[in-house]
């Protein structure tokens, strides 16, 4: 399994990817309606006014003591770490890194994707494995680019998400950051067959460390966002739920162009208020 350094590093390439949506994030269609498929509880109403989020938020107290903890992490060991290898480590290495790392997820891309009922993209994403592993040695290169080749992007949690589990409690971990129960079950199942795990189990605790700098440096640039914001709780549950929302549900006429997540993959058209 992937070790907790690189998981506390991890957790921030996808809460400030979140952050990126911003405060608006998806108008809620069908927030008035009752969320199918819940977790095993009962979820509280959100009280008038507040986010339509918060009804998904019922242990809001523990998961901001856990995000207090997260950020203070970040900002005295994880942030200054990526820094210092953006600064120091030449770009083109950089991004050879990046690729290699990218290479790495696409088999567990694919595997969900075919449990998504999409074989075509399954077929790309696999495809795309294969010659970036190949001609793209090891992944440094990207060859299947330039071949016309998509990238596509699929998780556990979404795919439990498209069969049925639609709605599901957040939840902030420590060293893993924002999720939801759904989420992080899919998220450890992941871990566990993924070959970075693979590699850093062969190769030693540097994988795990390299995987988690190239992932918080990538995100860097976004830092400003949560700074800015009045609460950066609230920013990353609220925008974190609504991005995962938009990857289970067409959410596309519901945003303007210019705060839709730039999805590489298709979203299935699935009606949640049903």
């Amino acid at each position: 399994m992937m070790s907790h350094s690189q998981t506390a590093f991890r957790w921030l390439a996808t809460l400030a990817f979140a952050a990126m949506l911003g405060v608006s994030g998806c108008a809620h269609r069908h927030a008035t309606k009752a969320p199918m498929n819940q977790d095993a509880a009962t979820l509280d109403a959100p009280a008038a006014g507040s986010s339509p989020t918060a009804a998904l938020d019922p242990w809001e107290g523990f998961n901001r003591r856990t995000h207090r903890f997260n950020m203070g992490l970040d900002r005295y060991f994880l942030k200054p770490a990526a820094q210092a290898y953006t600064r120091f480590t030449p770009r083109l290495l950089r991004l050879g890194i990046s690729h290699v790392f990218d290479n790495l997820q696409q088999p567990i891309t694919a595997i969900n994707l075919l449990l998504q009922g999409r074989p075509g993209k399954a077929g790309a994403s696999f495809g795309r494995f294969l010659l970036n592993s190949t001609l793209g040695v090891a992944g440094i290169f990207d060859p299947a680019t330039d071949a016309g080749i998509p990238t596509y992007s699929a998780d556990l949690g979404q795919t439990l998400g498209v069969w049925g589990w639609r709605e599901s409690r957040y939840l902030v971990i420590p060293f893993f950051g924002p999720g939801t129960v759904r989420d992080g079950l899919g998220r450890g199942i992941s871990t566990r067959y993924s070959l970075v795990s693979e590699v850093a189990s062969e190769y030693g605790v540097g994988v795990s460390f390299l995987y988690g700098l190239d992932a918080r440096a990538g995100v860097l640039a976004y830092d400003h966002m949560l700074n800015d914001a009045e609460d950066d709780y609230l920013l990353l549950r609220d925008t974190y739920l609504q991005r995962r929302r938009c990857q289970i549900v067409d959410c596309s006429e519901e945003l303007p162009d210019y705060l839709m997540p730039d999805y590489d993959y298709e979203i299935p058209d699935i009606d949640i208020g049903k």
